[in-house]
């Protein structure tokens, strides 16, 4: 009997993220999600970004600037290992 265990990096937890660009067949999307970070010796807080592939699935109406929730999914290609959950602020 082998036992699964659940990886503690994987969340089912949506993250949110911004748009950076969409592919021109709009089924893959570029995002960032941002994070801040304290300097461990001078404690001045820095902006970081994580820049993943996205795969939009079922909404293809994507623009650069809207805020998506975003999961972990299978790998759909090299670098696309996550899908879009909702969107939850269009473009303004």
């Amino acid at each position: 009997m082998t036992s699964h265990k659940k990886d503690s990096s994987i969340t089912m937890n949506p993250v949110r993220a911004n748009v950076v660009s969409v592919s021109k067949d709009g089924h893959t999307a570029k995002v960032e999600i941002p994070t801040v970070v304290v300097h461990q010796k001078y404690g001045k807080r820095l902006r970081r970004e994580t820049t993943l592939l996205v795969d939009t699935g079922d909404f293809l109406a994507l623009q650069a600037g809207s805020v998506v929730n975003i999961l972990p999914s299978r790998r759909v290609s090299k670098r696309k290992s996550w899908k879009v959950a909702s969107v939850a602020a269009e473009k303004k």
